[in-house]
């Protein structure tokens, strides 16, 4: 079994404050262990240990060879370094070098080497291993994180330095720029893909002990362009720019705007033409963010006639873009409020100025976004019940089999995961009616199974408020965007439009059964489908109006 020994030389080895490069690191160990079973990983946080600095007595070297003369706890660690097969080297850059407790490590490891110099080509000379046996084989990884947006006259310094221990090109490493950035909630929509890419490096490292090259290109790429990574970075410090003091008019919130707008994403809505105010109540501040051509300006005054205007604490979007609350949920509890057009609302929760946190604690079923889970793809699912009503009272094979031959088809169509839980109930129920048709054909009465329907269908509807998605939610969130179905007030405003039209199918049960007692018996299935026409009108009215009553100040 090979050992893997992981050197943490971030001074944050605590677990609720990880360093970036140990969240790459492991990245890289859970692509390690997809195929690789015969590792035994452990990791040292360098900071926790009691490392003194070596003080260049050697010691190691005559008086008591290859053991140093300072008990501390690197008299463990040099043994579990030289038993080690592969070491990995994580490090933060530290004013272009390696930390200074993996440095005092690395000084540490003298008395694995032998005094005399030996020469080693093209005029270098180096010290030799005193057990080459274990030390020559042994492979190296170098994994560091920095601020800045490049390598050059940065790194140049640790690359010689590890060329120099272990031999140039005989070591991997991954040196990732712009690592400021994995800091930031906002922006993991950027991160999550280079992570993944670690990842895949770790497995093909586990197989060919080497990272493959376009891979390692990948790697060495920037998560975003240099310019606006700038102005980002520069801005997550949080602090005012000394040189820009006299810029900002002495706005609390202005520095935070700055990351606000550095986080606009415009794929979230290619082409949005829309300005998005922010009052800070209790700051008595106003901004505004002017989106156009896929850019996006921020105002703090000359402003413009506003899309949506969003009213709230400076805690509390701050809470919400480090996903620390609900943002739908905190709308409708009224910690802020939302005056003008939700669609622009849904582009902020789309991640339009960086991700925030919808349902953090319950994982919402996500319908892909297509025509088959839109409300045209249910006026089609809709079509075998009013067939079967149409027809049921002259036909038993138009009212019961031909609906289920189409809904047959329309599940054949969408199939799989992306039938949703409607159509399957819709073919569960229509397969029954077969079945009781079959078994009972002599007794057919159409108005009898038009009355059944009915009922089924608020039935359908009413057992789908036990489910996370309602029935209408899986087709209107067309309209809401991507994170629709995540969105607690988008949910909550579906839950109450399927009541109703659990209620509207009730209805139409009521009056067929009425109509049955009467001359107008003939009309019976027919007549309650009326009603179709302004539950549809209400419904398009209603997904409008609840949010924008919900989302509106008290």
């Amino acid at each position: 079994m090979r050992k893997i020994l992981i050197l943490n030389g971030s001074h944050k080895s605590d677990k609720s404050d990880k360093s970036f490069t140990m969240k790459i690191t492991e990245s890289f160990l859970s692509g390690l262990a997809e195929n690789a079973k015969d590792f035994e990983i452990e990791t040292v946080h360098l900071a926790d240990q009691n490392i003194s600095a070596c003080t260049g007595c050697f010691f190691c070297w005559r008086t008591t060879p290859g053991q140093c003369v300072i008990q501390d706890d690197m008299t463990e660690l040099i043994t579990k370094y030289e038993e080690a097969d592969i070491i990995i080297w994580t490090t933060p850059l530290y004013h272009c070098g390696i930390s200074s407790i993996m440095k005092k490590f690395m000084e540490r490891t003298t008395p694995l080497l032998l005094p005399f110099m030996d020469p080693e080509g093209g005029g270098t000379y180096g010290r030799p291993f005193r057990n080459p046996e274990k030390m020559k084989n042994k492979k190296h990884i170098l994994i560091s994180t920095c601020g800045l947006p490049t390598t050059k006259n940065n790194y140049e310094g640790v690359v010689a330095q590890f060329n120099n221990l272990f031999g140039a090109d005989k070591w991997e490493k991954i040196l990732c720029i712009e690592g400021e950035l994995l800091g930031i909630s906002q922006l993991d929509n950027l991160t999550v893909h280079y992570l993944d890419l670690v990842r895949i490096a770790g497995k093909e490292y586990s197989e060919h002990l080497k990272i493959p090259d376009n891979i390692r290109e990948g790697l060495e790429k920037p998560f975003i362009e240099i310019p606006t990574y700038l102005k980002t970075a520069n801005l997550s410090w949080g602090v005012d720019d000394i040189r820009m003091r006299d810029l900002d008019g002495g706005l609390i919130a202005w520095t935070y705007m700055k990351q606000v707008l550095a986080a606009f994403n415009p794929k979230v809505r290619p082409d949005l033409d829309a300005v998005l105010q922010i009052d800070f109540t209790d700051l008595k501040e106003r901004y505004q963010l002017v989106v156009k051509n896929n850019e996006c300006t921020l105002l703090k005054n000359d402003f413009k006639d506003e899309t949506a205007s969003i009213n709230l604490n400076l805690s509390t979007l701050e809470r919400i873009f480090e996903g620390k609350i609900d943002a739908a949920q905190a709308l409708i509890e009224k910690k802020y409020s939302v005056v003008g057009d939700m669609n622009l609302l849904n582009a902020f929760f789309d991640g339009l100025f960086g991700s925030v946190a919808l349902n953090p604690e319950k994982k919402k079923k996500v319908v892909p976004i297509s025509f088959k889970n839109t409300p045209y793809w249910f006026f089609l699912t809709i079509v075998p019940w009013i067939v079967s009503l149409l027809f049921l009272d002259y036909s038993a094979l138009f009212g019961i089999v031909i609906p289920l031959v189409i809904c047959g088809i329309l599940c054949t169509i969408k199939r799989g995961a992306d039938l949703v839980y409607f159509e399957k109930g819709t073919l569960l129920l229509f397969s029954l009616y077969t079945l009781i048709f079959m078994t009972f054909g002599k007794n057919f009465d159409g108005n009898t199974f038009a009355i059944i329907e009915y009922f089924s269908l608020a039935l359908i509807w009413l057992v789908s408020l036990l489910k996370t998605v309602p029935l209408t939610a899986d087709y209107l969130h067309f309209f809401n965007g991507r994170n629709a179905l995540r969105n607690a007030l988008f949910l909550k405003t579906n839950r109450i439009l399927t009541l109703v039209w659990s209620g509207i199918f009730i209805i139409q049960g009521v009056i067929t059964i009425w109509l049955n007692t009467t001359f107008m018996t003939y009309l019976a299935a027919i007549f309650p489908l009326a009603l179709l026409v302004p539950g549809v009108f209400f419904t398009m009215w209603f997904i409008e109006w609840y949010p924008e009553q919900s989302a509106k100040p008290e």
